[in-house]
């Protein structure tokens, strides 16, 4: 379980925050990335671009918070320059939070001839600056991020954590999650004791705000897909207790009874069982449009990553390979949306019909779908009629 001492913590987190604010003044590109990782209301100063090199131009622009645009000449200007000039090294050499929003504003630009020469251009120092042992622990993640290095084993836990918070690189192993934030808290302590850059101790408490507000959305033990399959293949025991009376309860009552009639039916319960758990649940989450489809989520877990796909046997004449053919579809939808392209999947299906005798193959087609994570089969208790 994850602990955080939150009296000491907050504390320091208070005093970091003060001190950063303190420390980034009038300084551009410090005063716009404490902007960016929304760690003050205040708007940015407002800086004479005619003022700013390009480099620091390029790096701010990055961060989207400047409404003057930098044109693709600039950028590419700026990536032909050399890291060096009579053997001095320019600012950027030793800066790798200006160098990783300079990548974002690259892959804005969907160049891929701009790309190639950010790599070229980054390649020049940034292995060098590593070889040299000039970065701290920190910076050799943000290093590592920046020259797209396929490895995923990160010396730090807070890199790791600010790239899945912030929707670059997602840890969809929630276990490994939980383990991070733990060595995390250990990293952050240890900032009262050292003395790190303005940029680093901004992140440092962007993660830290972060991890106390995943603390609150996730189960304290983490579920993992396992945890949160078997929780839902449990339901029917608690259908014993489903309100269907032939006859009301008190006097003179009527009999209550709780139809399922609608997938949307369906959707509700589940959405009523989940929600005190997975405080972030999201339902009916339209994705972006592939043609003339809209795609539409049933059910979305954001804390574990999780897509509930929720579907509805009414009565014989929906056959199972007709409901297999449809969660087949709609996979395919959900991993064409870049945000939900890792996104576990899981199958719920209520069966009215009862047909028991097709669960165990109707499980058996769906896991077989590319894509598929899970799924689940529940019939309709038979007091349901």
């Amino acid at each position: 379980m994850v602990s955080v001492e939150k009296e000491n913590a907050f504390q320091l987190r208070e005093y970091l925050h003060g001190k950063v604010v303190d420390s980034a003044g009038s300084d551009p590109f410090k005063s716009c990335f404490l902007s960016f990782l929304g760690l003050t209301q205040a708007q940015p100063a407002s800086f004479d671009l005619a003022t700013l090199s390009l480099y620091q131009k390029c790096a701010i622009a990055g961060l989207h918070l400047l409404d003057a645009s930098v044109s693709t000449q600039e950028l590419s200007r700026l990536l032909g320059q050399a890291a060096k000039i009579d053997s001095t090294p320019r600012p950027w050499v030793s800066d790798v939070f200006g160098t990783m929003a300079l990548k974002w504003l690259v892959e804005q630009t969907n160049n891929e001839d701009v790309q190639s020469q950010f790599k070229t251009w980054s390649g020049g120092f940034i292995p060098q600056q590593l070889s040299s042992n000039r970065f701290n622990i920190y910076e050799k993640d943000i290093a590592a991020y920046i020259g797209d290095s396929e490895a995923e084993v990160f010396s730090s836990a807070c890199i790791p954590l600010f790239l899945h918070y912030h929707g670059i690189q997602l840890i969809v192993d929630h276990q490994k999650r939980l383990s991070l934030i733990d060595k995390f808290m250990e990293e952050f302590r240890q900032q009262a004791t050292v003395d790190s850059s303005t940029a680093l101790l901004s992140l440092m408490i962007y993660v830290f705000d972060m991890v106390n507000k995943d603390i609150v959305l996730v189960p304290p033990n983490g579920w993992t897909l396992t945890d949160l399959v078997r929780f839902l293949e449990h339901i029917p025991i608690g259908l014993k207790r489903w309100t269907w009376e032939s006859s009301g309860r008190t006097k003179g009552a009527d009999p209550v009874k709780w139809p399922i009639m609608n997938e949307y039916h369906v959707q509700n319960l589940l959405y009523v069982l989940l929600a005190p758990i997975f405080e972030d649940i999201a339902d009916e989450i339209y994705l972006q449009p592939i043609g003339q489809k809209t795609p539409r989520v049933d059910l979305y877990l954001p804390s574990v990553h999780t897509i509930i796909e929720v579907k509805y046997r009414k009565d014989m004449k929906k056959s199972f390979p007709a409901l297999i053919g449809e969660v087949a579809e709609d996979v395919s939808l959900y991993r064409s949306d870049p945000k939900y392209k890792d996104a576990r999947i899981i199958s719920f299906l209520w069966d009215h019909t009862r047909s028991t005798q097709e669960h165990a193959k109707f499980r058996e087609g769906l896991l077989k779908i590319q894509g598929m994570d899970g799924c689940v089969v529940l019939s309709s208790p038979s007091t349901m009629e």
